[in-house]
């Protein structure tokens, strides 16, 4: 892998752009994939067949086992379920149970699912067509999302590096939330994009599963919300974002974080 892709967000289809990237290179993979339920994602089609969107699922993960390292990572932020009944699915499909069916064919070992807990949840936008205040047919939303642990060939990290963790109350106490299973988050990137990632995730991810200078992998960039969160906890990254709109608005706000970091460190080094 060329060190000219290092700590940059390509612009560029994900599988194409996986395809870049060395066997065996990368220490943790944090995404949140299309959910294929009808958001307008600019150039990518987030409509697909079901049978089509699954197939896309299977591609881009293959390509995340074979450039992960033995011991890495992956973790996949998904809802628990979705409506793809007009997309030639079934009325309502748990999409995490078929991502899991899917990381486990591929060769994935499973780490364990984390269940999300929105601080500021949004509205539920759906009613209960057709049987409002009656059993006839209530239809039943749930917003939940949650992330699946997963890993290539084994889960204990083979070399030990710099660790998040200080040993403080405070760290003990992050720790002990992100080996619960819960973690909380605010979606604080509503209204920047159409596809909205709360750094909370990526970070707790991060923390809980790598070391300092460790590649970080987001397939789907976004808005750059897995860059922002590895400059802020010194970790390496690359990833890819096929739509030019939102690659603009990624590097944009990279380019912003990484002024800001310097200029801090400036001040701290001014200051010693």
């Amino acid at each position: 892998m060329g060190e000219e892709i290092i700590n940059k967000i390509i612009n560029q289809e994900c599988i194409e752009g996986l395809k870049q990237l060395e066997e065996n290179s990368v220490d943790l993979c944090v995404t949140s994939p299309p959910y294929n339920v009808g958001i307008e994602y600019d150039d990518w089609m987030d409509n697909m067949p079901v049978d089509e969107y699954l197939q896309f699922a299977k591609d881009w993960l293959t390509e995340v086992y074979r450039v992960l390292k033995p011991d890495g990572r992956i973790a996949v932020n998904i809802p628990y379920e979705v409506n793809m009944k007009k997309l030639g699915g079934h009325n309502r499909m748990l999409i995490q149970s078929e991502y899991h069916q899917i990381m486990k064919e591929i060769g994935f070992g499973f780490a364990g699912i984390v269940d999300l807990d929105e601080k500021a949840p949004q509205k539920v936008k759906f009613s209960a067509w057709g049987s409002w205040l009656s059993a006839s047919a209530p239809y039943m939303h749930n917003p939940k999302e949650c992330i699946l642990l997963g890993f290539k060939d084994q889960w204990k990290k083979i070399e030990k590096g710099e660790s998040w963790y200080d040993g403080s109350d405070e760290s003990k106490k992050e720790f002990m939330e992100y080996v619960s299973g819960m973690w909380g988050y605010f979606a604080e990137t509503r209204g920047m994009t159409d596809a909205n990632f709360s750094l909370d995730i990526p970070d707790k991810a991060i923390k809980f599963m790598t070391y300092k200078d460790d590649l970080v992998l987001d397939p789907f960039m976004g808005s750059g919300t897995t860059a922002v969160s590895c400059i802020n906890l010194d970790r390496r990254y690359v990833g890819f974002e096929i739509s030019e709109k939102y690659h603009k608005i990624a590097t944009d706000r990279v380019n912003k974080v990484l002024s800001k970091k310097l200029t801090t460190e400036k001040s701290e080094e001014f200051w010693k």
